[in-house]
């Protein structure tokens, strides 16, 4: 889903396998953030999210 705003390029959802269900939100500067029901990661681009490489310096909320 393509849309208009100022940081957000798409929204989009991921099965990654393992009954693993990613929200994706994509980011104009190319990161990506990987939402669950369980955490928030922000990832360098999508190929690392679908590496499972995320952004070490930037770390994961927890939500559970």
């Amino acid at each position: 889903m393509e849309l208009d705003t100022e940081y957000v390029k798409s929204v989009s959802s991921w099965d990654s396998g393992g009954g693993i269900l990613v929200d994706i939100v994509e980011l104009k500067s190319g990161r990506v953030l990987g939402i669950t029901d369980e955490s928030v990661v922000l990832y360098p681009s999508m190929a690392a999210l679908e590496e499972g490489e995320a952004d070490e310096a930037a770390g994961m909320i927890v939500l559970a």
